[in-house]
């Protein structure tokens, strides 16, 4: 079996075939992860990525945790706050309000919004991904390394998320394309196994250009090698359009990603 199936078994199902044990399903595989992409196979119903939290207590808690396995201080969290005339402060005492810690936005009786940027080392928890109601995540300009943790993915409401600047590494996770709501991505400045493309589209906005981005790093290299060709070359066609009288000749474009380009979606969706 593959480890991939096993990992990310697609939710389309059918019946169970004989033989096969309580907890499976028949699914059909992505082509280009298993051996065979023409025979059905049965792969383990994959659990929840992580338990939500239902509350602003549970949020809480998890806040707390993430931010002193990230390094951060206790003090820092519960004192430091943006005042409106002088900046970032300290209060006298520490709070144990949670919409009044450092970064924190609380809306609706739920934490919505992370924004720590202050220096943070080591692993992202996996228990970020229990803050169920949060729409940004901001993690940016710190010191983490590590994987970027799977149960991301299960922040279905997220609208923003920016890992940028740190020494992240490995793969960006299958989950990601549990997002559906993500208009911006920001994963420049790491150490990705596919860092090139991720410096390449350093920071996206939009829905559309977020979701072809993620589908993008699960194709196999033939196709995202064609899907570059056709980006690079419909660049330059677009930079020749604005050139009225250019100080010297550009080379046209390549003709095979010319004439993908004007068969784009033809070809490649």
């Amino acid at each position: 079996m593959s480890s991939f199936a096993s990992a990310h078994g697609d939710s389309t199902s059918a019946q169970a075939p004989a033989g096969a044990t309580s907890g499976q399903i028949l699914v059909k595989p992505v082509p280009w992860q298993l051996e065979s992409k023409f025979k059905m196979m049965t792969v383990l119903k994959p659990a929840p990525l992580i338990a939500a939290n239902a509350t602003l207590e549970q949020d809480k808690a998890t806040i707390l945790r993430c931010w002193l396995d990230m390094g951060g201080e206790d003090d820092i969290l519960r004192r430091k706050y943006m005042a409106v005339d002088s900046g970032w402060s300290m209060r006298d005492e520490p709070s144990d309000d949670v919409s009044e810690w450092f970064g924190v936005t609380v809306e609706g009786g739920r934490v919505t919004r992370l924004r720590w940027n202050q220096g943070l080392s080591g692993a992202i928890p996996a228990e970020i991904g229990a803050l169920s109601a949060l729409t940004a995540l901001d993690l940016g300009r710190n010191k983490l390394n590590g994987a970027i943790p799977p149960t991301i993915g299960a922040l279905s409401s997220l609208t923003e998320l920016n890992l940028h600047s740190n020494s992240l590494s490995g793969d960006v996770p299958y989950s990601f394309s549990s997002l559906p709501n993500l208009e911006h991505l920001g994963l420049n400045g790491n150490n990705f196994s596919n860092q090139s493309d991720c410096d390449l589209y350093s920071n996206l906005y939009g829905k559309r250009p977020v979701q072809d981005y993620l589908i993008s790093l699960w194709l196999p290299q033939t196709l995202r090698l064609l899907n570059y060709g056709i980006a690079i070359t419909k660049k330059r066609q677009a930079s020749l359009d604005r050139r009225i009288s250019p100080r010297r000749a550009t080379p046209p474009p390549n003709p095979f990603f010319a004439f993908l380009a004007d068969h784009e979606h033809g070809i490649t969706d």
